[in-house]
């Protein structure tokens, strides 16, 4: 789907032959302080978070360090030590002054604007869900000034901790003050995603989100890069087979020893990195891709890591991070003697959670605790909606049409409740626990919807999920999700969708309350 070639590498084959071994620890800047950008009230930072945006236990967090083997690793390995080996001097590519992404932290008072579409692949139709309410495209906080990131892929990553949604962009660009792409995608629920975009949706080639491996600025200034890495590489495994965490694939190597994109790749972990004649940037890289791995997430024009662009913190203080991290040393130069054929392929679909879980963290199974009387209902306490994907919340009525109070009473397989709220997902809604030990409501898709629709129902305090329903499809009888909440402050009521796009979304916390 996606050309990556390396920034300058073209330009500089003759040099990168002339350095020696000897020469790549010359010169080089120790990390430096982290670079403050001046920012508007809108955006909190032109730069990735340090450590990812994604939460530990989730595909970009996990510690393959004692993983198992692939029963083919030593071949899948061979295979990319020699596309590695085959081009510019078997050097990867340190990708961040092209054919990375730039990266907004924003704010809750960044305004909001729609992303046109401009169909660059010349597709014949409209793709569902990408335009309109709800929609991919829809509503994004962007930055006025916002850069994407340099080269033909233009990419731009959006993040929102206040909705803790995630917007990524393939070919974006500004024009007439028009914000627009060819292709991208949003991620809702970002503290318990696993890091891949649904339905087709995302700026990558293997639907994985791009910031989950990409090598934050940030991440280099605190010394540690503490998530998975992706990696491009020049020839994928046929498009027809992708591994877990990937969700589509654009490659086309049928041979024996082919590595789909998906698979998790990592060094030897009984390698003393320390002792290796590489930039102190690399030795990041290796020690990351010892504990976490790195992950094929797309092709490219040869082995690639990708970093954060500097674009947007050059655009917001005129100052490039990377030239104090870097060195002297130029980026091409960053990942000369990496080791790469002393990885480890592991299994196909490592980490894939169980048939049944869901998106995120390990599914937490609905307690069967007997609920007492409830004392306090959630939709009679000072409640904050987050965000809905159709129209308000309602209070105490159904999600309805578009419009606040339009909704009908709450209603799930033919019997109707009083209390509770009507959302369409995604939605999030933070309720106070005030004192209260349980927490319990009767979850389902409301009747309007027929037998349309499929979400799951979560209940999260911090980064910590306390209950999920598990799928509920439209016309099924109304599941008791229970939460033990004791000492907590406030709950998170979470719908996310259930993988088949938005569509009859309409979601009920039908009797939702608290108990002591």
């Amino acid at each position: 789907m996606l050309r990556r070639l390396p920034a300058a590498l073209v330009a500089v084959t003759s040099a990168v032959v002339a350095l020696t071994a000897g020469a790549s620890e010359q010169a080089i800047a120790a990390p430096a302080a982290s670079v403050t950008a001046a920012t508007s009230g809108s955006v909190i930072s032109p730069m990735m978070p340090a450590g990812g945006v994604f939460t530990a236990g989730t595909a970009w967090k996990l510690d393959v360090r004692k993983a198992p083997l692939h029963a083919n690793s030593a071949g899948m390995v061979k295979n990319v030590a020699a596309q590695t080996a085959a081009q510019y001097s078997g050097m990867a590519a340190f990708n961040a002054y092209q054919y990375s992404t730039s990266v907004y932290t924003v704010s809750a008072s960044t305004p909001k604007v729609d992303v046109k579409w401009n169909n660059c692949q010349g597709k014949s139709w409209t793709p569902a869900g990408l335009l309109g309410p709800g929609g991919q495209f829809t509503q994004v906080p962007i930055p006025a000034d916002a850069v994407p990131a340099k080269g033909s892929d233009s990419q731009l990553t959006i993040y929102s901790p206040s909705t803790d949604q995630l917007w990524e962009f393939w070919v974006a660009k500004k024009v007439d003050g028009t914000w627009s792409a060819c292709w991208g995608g949003r991620i809702d629920g970002v503290s318990y995603s696993q890091g891949y975009f649904h339905d087709g949706f995302g700026a990558s080639a293997s639907g994985l989100a791009m910031a989950g491996g990409t090598i934050g600025i940030k991440d280099v200034q605190s010394g540690v890069i503490d998530h998975a890495l992706a990696l491009h590489i020049p020839a994928p495994g046929t498009w027809k087979e992708f591994s877990y965490p990937a969700q589509r694939s654009d490659g086309y190597d049928t041979s024996t020893n082919r590595v789909p994109e998906g698979t998790r790749l990592r060094l030897d972990p009984s390698i003393d990195v320390d002792s290796l004649n590489m930039h102190p940037v690399a030795k990041m890289v290796a020690k990351a891709a010892q504990k976490y791995g790195f992950i094929v997430t797309d092709k490219a024009g040869c082995t690639a890591v990708v970093a954060e662009s500097p674009a947007a913190a050059i655009a917001a203080t005129g100052v490039d991070p990377w030239k104090a991290l870097l060195g002297s040393t130029p980026s091409y130069a960053v990942m000369k003697n990496f080791p790469w054929g002393k990885l480890q392929a592991l299994p196909k679909d490592f980490g894939k959670p169980a048939a049944g879980s869901t998106q995120g963290t390990d599914a937490t199974p609905v307690p069967t605790a007997p609920v007492g009387p409830i004392t306090k209902y959630a939709s009679d306490t000072a409640y904050r909606v987050l965000r809905n994907g159709w129209g308000p919340a309602e209070k105490d009525r159904s999600n309805g049409e578009s419009a606040a109070g339009d909704g009908k009473a709450l209603k799930i397989a033919g019997v109707t409740y009083a209390k509770g709220f009507g959302v369409h997902a995604a939605s999030e809604i933070i309720v106070p626990v005030n004192g209260a030990r349980t927490f319990s409501a009767k979850v389902g898709l409301d009747a309007e919807v027929g037998t349309r629709g499929s979400v799951q129902f979560q209940v999260w305090a911090g980064g910590t999920k306390l209950a999920d329903s598990g799928l509920v499809r439209g016309g099924q009888a109304a599941k008791t999700i229970v939460a033990d909440v004791s000492g907590k402050t406030e709950v998170r009521l979470v719908v996310t969708d259930g993988g088949n796009g938005l569509s009859g979304d309409h979601a009920d916390w039908a009797q939702a309350g608290f108990s002591s």
